[in-house]
């Protein structure tokens, strides 16, 4: 019997050169140009920060990158753990989260059903335990909250980079 995932795999190769068009085609919509040059750029390099105002879509794209990221797992066959931090709750869990989880409604079968969105993870179904997002906040007197994680594929993700204690970053 063949593996369903297996028709999506041709997806791989046009998501790693053009990532934008995994935003169009599994999310449905149209990123702004800036976004699809910090998508590219992701692609590219190991470290990448971004400086905006309120209000761009920065969150936005981050939650696109976080769900990018655990459903090209699937289709690798790879472990997969992406650590997000924000300097404060509210950020994360209000902003970060209700982004992932308003993009994670609209993602299109059957990439959507692969994924469950919970409070402070994301996790692939049926791989919960090697294939997810979490949430943490950085906090100064707590960076040991971002060791341990390995993985195959592994995306840190900082929203508010600028606030987020020095520390947290060398650990992670």
């Amino acid at each position: 019997m063949t593996d369903p995932l297996s028709a999506l795999e041709p997806h791989l190769a046009l998501w790693r050169s053009h990532p934008e068009e995994f935003v169009r085609q599994v999310i449905g919509i149209e990123p702004d140009k800036w976004q699809v040059e910090a998508l590219r750029l992701v692609r590219a390099h190991d470290r990448v920060a971004l400086r905006s105002g309120h209000g761009p879509g920065k969150s936005a794209l981050l939650s696109w990158l976080i769900l990018q990221t655990l459903i090209e797992s699937i289709l690798e066959r790879k472990t997969c753990k992406v650590p997000c931090t924000a300097p404060t709750s509210h950020q994360l869990d209000d902003v970060l989260w209700g982004e992932i989880s308003l993009w994670h409604r609209r993602m299109a079968e059957p990439f959507k059903s692969l994924l469950v969105v919970k409070a402070e993870k994301v996790e692939v179904v049926g791989l919960e335990a090697t294939n997810f997002a979490v949430a943490r906040t950085a906090r100064r007197e707590q960076p040991e909250a971002f060791q341990g994680f390995h993985a195959e594929k592994l995306l840190f993700l900082g929203d508010e980079a600028s606030a987020i204690p020095e520390i947290i970053f060398e650990v992670g």
